[in-house]
């Protein structure tokens, strides 16, 4: 989602994928990051942002390098 020169991230991950590793706090943190910015939360629910529009593409690609890292 995106409005007015910024952009947020939300993640919710179900029970097994926390279970296998993949906690949205850590996720959100890691996108957000990419796109300039921060976030973070619980294993189940996290919310981020970004304030670098052109790095969104970038963000949104880091998620199944993410993911594909903690799901062996």
């Amino acid at each position: 989602m995106t409005g007015e020169e910024k952009i947020t991230f939300l993640a919710v991950c179900g029970k097994e994928a926390v279970r296998r590793g993949v906690k949205a706090g850590e996720l959100v943190k890691a996108v957000s990051a990419v796109a300039g910015g921060s976030g973070g939360g619980k294993p189940d629910s996290a919310m981020g942002g970004g304030k670098d529009l052109l790095k969104l593409d970038d963000a949104l690609a880091s998620v199944d390098d993410f993911v594909s890292n903690k799901v062996k």
